[in-house]
């Protein structure tokens, strides 16, 4: 198995744990009995224990010199610009809604990756890519109704600043491991997520259901850290923009996914997008003249 090939298998097992997010984002905000401001800054909190947990067990040095500015852009992306936003979106619109939105994503990691990571990729991957998010962002803005509204507009930056987080992780890993770089991001927001979340905890903690407890679960161990695990080795394997349009399934598996455990829609235009994206994912891998 290639190293291309490897890459992107851990880069889809990511993606599948990603994609139970938003649904199990609004299952932890349901009832209203934990903010939204407090199930972000929760998440990052408990994320950033179990990866102190995860430095101090394996005895690692900390992060050479070069490391820490594609940390910083990977705390400001994935710490706290796309959770947050993205947290707070889904206060006021479905999880599909927010999957459709977010489905640009895999394009702003691959822009912002190859111009940080100076990748040269041929032309015709970058019209597969190109023409995959078209076809994506269309199935958002008719799924939308062709409005523009607040939380689209939270969504659309939290994707600017996931593909920046994303992408500057996988720089990271030049340096030190996957597991390493998530779990130092989350430390380098600690001192502003643990005291937020003490300041914006729910007036009783009793009150929430075992289901958000289990939400809140997922989001923290799985969503803001394990799931990294898998997304920047393969795309380190695999290479930033090629691994990162993996990304245009999470739309799809994660409206299945608000399907099941939320009952939202799913419409037949979904399907039609889903197979000619992944159509699209294959004829962009097999461009010749990448890096």
């Amino acid at each position: 198995m290639t190293p291309s090939v490897r890459g992107l298998m851990l880069g889809a097992l990511g993606v599948l744990i990603f994609s139970l997010t938003m649904p199990v984002t609004k299952i932890a905000l349901s009832g209203d009995l934990m903010s939204a401001w407090f199930v972000w800054a929760g998440r990052a909190v408990l994320a950033a224990f179990a990866g102190l947990a995860y430095l101090l067990l394996t005895k690692r040095k900390p992060p050479p010199r070069a490391a820490w500015w594609p940390l910083l852009g990977t705390t400001a992306g994935v710490v706290f610009g796309w959770p947050l936003l993205n947290t707070l979106a889904l206060q006021w619109v479905s999880s599909s809604h927010s999957a459709v939105i977010n489905g640009i994503l895999p394009l702003a990691t691959a822009v912002i990756g190859a111009s940080l990571n100076r990748e040269r990729l041929p032309a015709a991957f970058w019209v597969c890519a190109a023409v995959g998010t078209c076809l994506v962002c269309g199935y958002a803005w008719v799924h939308a109704s062709g409005a523009l509204h607040t939380p689209d507009a939270l969504l659309l930056l939290g994707v600017l600043l996931g593909g920046l987080g994303y992408a500057c992780g996988a720089i990271a890993t030049k340096y030190i491991s996957g597991p390493e770089v998530i779990s130092w991001a989350l430390l380098i927001g600690l001192p502003v997520t643990l005291p937020y979340m003490l300041y914006v905890s729910p007036v009783s903690l009793a009150a929430v259901p075992l289901t958000g407890w289990l939400a809140f679960v997922y989001l923290g161990l799985m969503s803001q850290w394990i799931g990294f695990f898998f997304w920047y080795r393969g795309l380190l394997m695999g290479g930033i923009a090629k691994v990162s349009q993996v990304q245009l399934l999470q739309l799809f598996l994660t409206l299945g996914f608000s399907a099941l455990l939320l009952g939202e829609a799913i419409e037949p235009m979904m399907l039609f997008v889903a197979v000619a994206t992944v159509a699209l994912i294959i004829v962009g891998r097999r461009a010749k003249g990448g890096r």
